[in-house]
């Protein structure tokens, strides 16, 4: 047996990496965070979705504890419903649905942290803005973001809230932003001039149901994206 496998939270992640201070909370309450799989949005390769599916399928064949799985929010975005990152997403909370008998799901907005990921949004307008590289700005999109701190405090939040239930919670911001207003919050910070074209998008409906919303401070994206990208 391997004294280094963390059975309380699964994942070597950004995300999974954040929970390691609530590692004896987790344990009290025989509880396992799920934060491990593809952090790349726009995988397509069929064999690694796949894979991603087989492992969490062999977790729960085994798991005896409460399973905390961190999903994404855009799976209430019908503009993103077509995104294979998205379909496996889906699957999986059906997976989980079907098979655990103590389960929470908690969808996550984007997150802004230390990540490394380059795919983020954050991550994406940062490099974009910064270098002055040309790049499509969707008029009718709407983000939630989230700062990864407030992410997991509030999702400890949700597991204590929701002990004893079965359920599927969005983790959100109160406020949505538009691609534009935190491509104009880089500008602002940078002192760069953003190179983007506008492009139509079909507007998506988002769900408003099962919503835990964190309330945002003043000029909340602003300080956030200076913390990390100044």
């Amino acid at each position: 047996m391997n004294k280094n496998i963390d059975h309380f939270i699964i994942g070597t992640g950004f995300l999974a990496s954040k929970f390691k201070r609530y590692h004896d909370f987790l344990k009290r309450n025989n509880t396992v965070v799920y934060a491990a799989g593809i952090s790349n949005s726009l995988e397509v390769n069929k064999k690694k979705l796949h894979r991603e599916i087989v492992k969490i399928d062999n977790f729960l064949k085994k798991n005896q504890k409460k399973i905390i799985y961190i999903s994404t929010y855009s799976v209430t975005d019908s503009s993103r419903s077509k995104k294979q990152y998205v379909k496996n997403k889906i699957k999986i909370e059906k997976l989980i649905i079907k098979k655990s008998k103590d389960y929470l799901i908690i969808r996550m907005p984007e997150i802004i942290g230390n990540s490394k990921n380059p795919n983020t949004l954050t991550n994406f307008f940062y490099e974009r803005v910064l270098k002055m590289k040309k790049f499509i700005l969707f008029k009718n999109s709407r983000r939630n973001l989230l700062e990864v701190n407030d992410a997991i405090i509030n999702t400890i939040k949700i597991i204590k809230l929701y002990k004893n239930k079965n359920k599927i919670v969005n983790l959100l911001n109160k406020k949505f932003y538009t691609p534009l207003m935190i491509v104009k919050t880089f500008e602002y910070i940078l002192n760069k001039k953003a190179n983007f074209k506008f492009s139509n998008l079909k507007k998506g409906k988002w769900t408003l149901k099962e919503n835990f919303f964190v309330s945002p401070k003043k000029n909340y994206l602003k300080k956030v994206l200076k913390i990390y990208y100044t």
